[in-house]
């Protein structure tokens, strides 16, 4: 998958969104992607509720709430985990624009992950930290 263009379908609106998961990771070539997980606005994700998005229930962490799927993308109002809860807003600033797609940054991704503490996201963190030792400028891969 092309995360890049799968995005790019979307044609979201700026400022609504941010790709949080494994899309950051694939943005940077340290792993593929098998879907696409996107945190959004609250405004914006009240619209897709509307349109021809798919509501599935958590069934963790937040049962009073949904998040929409279609195909695979996934939308999110955030991906808060114990003490770990940026708001979109936060994320959006400290977004790392890739091919003018806003990715949430490696240090928020870390976050999460830390905070989830699930063998596949201490998997993940140590690849991306590996990643960061190859890549000292911090700068990162466009295609």
């Amino acid at each position: 998958m092309n995360i890049f263009e799968e995005i790019q379908k979307l044609n979201f609106p700026s400022g609504q969104y941010v790709v949080v998961g494994s899309g950051p990771m694939a943005a940077r070539g340290i792993r593929e992607a098998q879907d696409i997980d996107i945190v959004v606005m609250p405004e914006f994700f009240e619209k897709c509720k509307q349109e021809d998005w798919e509501q599935i229930p958590w069934t963790y962490e937040k049962p009073e709430q949904v998040y929409l799927k279609k195909g695979l993308v996934e939308l999110y109002l955030d991906v808060n985990c114990g003490n770990f809860n940026p708001t979109t807003e936060e994320l959006l600033q400290r977004a790392d624009m890739i091919n003018n797609i806003p990715f949430v940054s490696l240090a928020d991704l870390i976050g999460f992950k830390k905070e989830y503490n699930k063998p596949k996201h201490l998997r993940d963190i140590e690849l991306i930290e590996k990643y960061k030792k190859g890549n000292s400028t911090n700068i990162p891969l466009v295609y």
